[in-house]
């Protein structure tokens, strides 16, 4: 699914995914980076990069629960109402989205 052919839920939805893995992503590739190799740090990170399925599942649930944007993250009042309309996408179209992020990623 293309996001032009998206109702406004689900481009809400697609911008909230697409920031979260994001965070997600950079935040698991930066501490790699920040860390020596061997380090516990590291191959903790290296290990959840290697897990396709725990990284759609963390996807789906950082980005049913708080609202990313271009380098930030929050949680208000306001965000909820933001929330909910993602949600009303449904689980399964919403974790077919998180999956194609994560494969686009190259993870």
């Amino acid at each position: 699914m293309k996001f032009a052919e998206c109702n406004a839920r689900q481009k809400k939805a697609f911008r909230n995914i697409y920031h979260a893995s994001n965070w997600l992503l950079g935040g698991l590739e930066n501490t790699m980076l920040d860390n020596p190799e061997g380090s516990e740090e590291y191959e903790n990170a290296k290990a959840a990069l290697a897990n396709h399925e725990g990284l759609v599942a963390e996807l789906y649930n950082m980005a049913t629960t708080d609202v990313y944007d271009d380098g930030s993250c929050c949680f208000s009042q306001a965000a909820a109402s933001y929330l909910k309309d993602i949600r009303f996408c449904g689980k399964e179209w919403l974790m077919a989205r998180c999956e194609a992020r994560i494969k686009k990623a190259g993870y």
